[in-house]
């Protein structure tokens, strides 16, 4: 137990530390700072730097604030925040006027200051509610330490766009009330109450008047708020405690986000004086043309500067949007729930990119991998417009569990088999202890992963991903060689009672632990992932009920699956169950090899060399480049020196 618990600390420690409490108001500061020299490098007609320096706001100081800004104010927000680095960039290489480069800037830093004070008072590691009814729910019952956290918005496609951005600029406005009273500036306070989140984002925007005409008891519900946030002006005359200001405030909050996720889409008509940012869609799907087009574009400046000869900074360049885009929008978990394959296609193409930018081809060649890159783009965006059908809810949900959930199963029945074949039935607690330790940290993994990290996020998870899989190649080679060597026993029987239950509790009981967990917990996160993205794209209770629906039909064909492979083994002979089970371990594990590297390369590890011709054979994990095929040649050369070795040694024992 020691030694499983310093792995999970040398596992999770890296991420954890991500975890804790920051002040956003430095890596603000830096950006502006940066905005300073940025304006001073065009001026001075340095463009190429001012480039570079906007590049760096973005990714060594923006992407610190990101998941701040995406977990309490909504991913639109922080899109929209994202974007204007996008535009500065442009604006640079266009050559605009000075006072058109500024505005953006200056919009920008507005945007910061508004939403300093609701990063830094708001939520760290909570996750966004999908369910308004649970985050009401734990703002009533929250402690003293539980209120410094605030109520969460769903994903964006949960609630009317018009009313998104109304809840979210109230919300800007009753966080920066408690930090402006808590400094001790009382008539701040007040007018960010009063004036701004009153009167003009709840009644001038016709908020109010929406919750009374669509919510059953909506004329209580709004004398409640309009209550409320009376009687925050009182506190703050009466000189309330700061806490207790502010956890009133948050008890405002979460009753106005409860309400406005209950308004039906077509509410939105009421909404006056609402201003949509400019990736909003009105049907509240998530849009992903500006992200394909923005990968296109980038692309495209990548293999500029590969013509120009600036070979390593075009292969950085190509490898950061997709992490930056393509991954960092939402999109590949969008299109891996949908389609999977299509999802393996893209990353593919990313890396053939890079790939042919290190093998010197010609721009020529480079700009047919770009196209192809772009028709699979063009292909998801068409599989990911608008929200889809309940029916195609369920679809998703029940591919990706079986998808998903079909590798691991072929490995854990195959230890369940090899149990129950050589009568250690009492020793399935090893099977049960490590699922269940494995969907746990699955989930933990998966609201790490989400809720933590910014910007470089998708590569770490890359790089875990294929470290995983690396430390599994190695357990489910060693197991396969024991069965395979076991194969050839002799007095079956006999062996069996004087040997498996010795072998196992000596050891081999902790590698085939380690095999089933490492095999559930290594599809875990990503599925978890896969099912949050379907449950953003539903809209209503039909949606989530069909996604549960899939998710259980799925669950009972694994099962049924699982018990099907779990007797055909027990009935088949010693010998062939364990050369059948063998060479399903290997198997797993040579893909495993291809898939582990692959990820690597996904994670700019290295970058990988291709091999022009050589065909992709995506079950078997093979792969166009000399970094997996060599790996996985000298596992099957060692397979088969190792099958040697123990048949002239099988054969000097008989």
């Amino acid at each position: 137990m020691s030694k499983f618990l310093k792995f999970i600390l040398a596992l999770f420690i890296p991420f954890m530390l991500n975890a804790q409490d920051a002040d956003y108001g430095p890596e603000i500061q830096s950006i502006k700072d940066s905005f300073v020299s940025i304006m001073q490098q065009y001026k001075d007609g340095k463009i190429d730097e001012a480039k570079t320096t906007t590049q760096n706001a973005y990714f060594g100081h923006f992407e610190n604030i990101e998941a701040a800004i995406r977990v309490n104010l909504g991913q639109k927000k922080a899109y929209s925040m994202e974007s204007k680095f996008g535009k500065i960039r442009k604006a640079i290489i266009a050559k605009k006027s000075v006072e058109e480069i500024q505005a953006i800037m200056d919009e920008l830093n507005k945007e910061m200051d508004e939403v300093l004070p609701v990063i830094n008072a708001g939520h760290k590691l909570v996750g966004e509610y999908s369910d308004p009814k649970n985050a009401d729910a734990a703002q009533t019952a929250k402690t003293t330490e539980a209120s410094q956290t605030t109520a969460q918005p769903a994903s964006s496609a949960a609630i009317e766009p018009h009313w998104q951005v109304v809840y979210n600029d109230i919300k800007t406005a009753l966080s920066a009330a408690a930090a402006a009273y808590e400094k001790g500036d009382k008539d701040a306070a007040k007018q960010q109450i009063s004036n701004k989140a009153k009167f003009e984002l709840y009644r001038n925007t016709k908020l109010e008047e929406a919750i009374r005409r669509f919510i059953t008891g909506g004329q209580g519900i709004d004398g409640d708020i309009q209550k409320r946030m009376g009687s925050a002006i009182i506190a703050i005359n009466n000189d309330v405690a700061a806490d207790v200001l502010k956890s009133n405030l948050e008890e405002l909050d979460a009753l106005i986000y409860e309400n406005v996720a209950k308004l039906p889409m077509d509410s939105g008509s009421l909404a006056t004086n609402v201003v949509l940012p400019d990736n909003a869609e009105d049907d509240a799907a998530t849009d992903f043309a500006p992200v394909v087009a923005s990968i296109k574009a980038k692309i495209a400046d990548a293999i500029k500067l590969y013509a120009a000869k600036d070979v390593a900074k075009a292969m950085s360049d190509a490898q950061d949007i997709y992490f930056d885009e393509f991954e960092g929008s939402g999109m590949e978990n969008k299109v891996g729930a949908i389609d999977v394959g299509l999802k393996t296609k893209i990353e593919g193409n990313f890396g053939e990119v890079v790939a042919l930018m290190k093998a010197g081809v010609s721009v020529e060649r480079l700009q047919q991998a770009a196209d192809n890159l772009g028709a699979n783009l063009d292909a998801a965006l068409e599989k990911t417009s608008g929200s889809s059908s309940p029916w195609a809810l369920f679809v998703y949900a029940l591919t990706i569990i079986l998808r998903e959930g079909f590798e691991a199963l072929i490995i854990v029945a195959a230890v369940v088999a090899y149990l129950l074949k050589t009568g250690n039935e009492k020793r399935m607690s090893i099977v049960y202890s490590s699922l269940v330790v494995a969907v746990v940290l699955s989930f933990v993994m998966a609201w790490i992963m989400n809720l933590i990290f910014a910007g470089a996020a998708g590569q770490k998870r890359e790089v875990m991903e294929g470290a995983v899989m690396l430390i599994a190649v190695g357990l489910l080679f060693y197991v396969g060689f024991w069965l395979l060597s076991n194969a050839g026993a002799k007095k079956w029987s006999k062996y069996i009672q004087s040997h498996v239950s010795e072998s196992i509790s000596a050891g081999s009981a902790k590698a085939l632990w380690w095999t089933v967990f490492l095999a559930v917990f290594r599809e875990g996160a990503e599925t978890v992932l896969f099912y949050q993205a379907l449950i953003f794209d539903a809209k209503d209770s039909a949606g989530y009920s069909m996604i549960a629906l899939g998710f259980i039909v799925g669950l009972v064909i694994l099962l049924v699956t699982y018990y099907v492979f779990k007797i055909f083994a027990i009935k088949i002979p010693i010998k062939p169950f364990f050369l059948f089970t063998s060479a399903i371990i290997f198997y797993m594990s040579i893909v495993f090899v291809g898939k582990g590297l692959m990820e690597f390369v996904e994670g700019k590890i290295f970058v990988p060399t291709k091999i022009e011709g050589f065909p992709t054979i995506e079950w078997l994990g093979i792969y166009p480049y000399y970094e997996s095929l060599v790996p996985q040649t000298i596992m099957v050369a060692a397979l088969i020196i190792g099958v040697i070795i123990m048949k002239k040694k099988q054969a000097k024992e008989a």
